[in-house]
């Protein structure tokens, strides 16, 4: 496949590489892109057939966490709380109940 840049340079030092910008962004042949119109122009964003900012949530790993913490919630092992500090001090609790653990207390 051929590949083509068109540059203008609009001025003395305002020289921009597609190639330099693809390399940077991690963009390869094949890639695909998303094209967006933002502002009067054409934003174009890398994506796999899901953004490739949110890839990760595709992994083999995190697809077990969802499991999971679906199975979790089907089987009611989950705790709600009234207020924000009530989830703190939960928490707070639960560190410190884990750390005295660790220590032999």
């Amino acid at each position: 496949m051929i590949s083509l840049e068109i540059i203008q340079q609009v001025q003395k030092r305002m020289l921009v590489s597609l190639a330099q910008i693809a390399k940077d962004i991690d963009l390869h042949e094949g890639d695909y892109l998303a094209i967006e119109e933002r502002d009067g122009g054409i934003f174009l964003r890398p994506v796999t057939w899901i953004d490739k900012s949110q890839a990760y949530i595709w992994t083999k790993e995190w697809q077990e966490k969802i499991r999971r913490s679906e199975e979790d919630m089907a089987d009611g092992n989950y705790q709600t709380f009234e207020n924000m500090e009530d989830c703190i001090n939960d928490l707070e609790e639960m560190i410190d109940a884990r750390s005295n653990k660790n220590q032999g207390i």
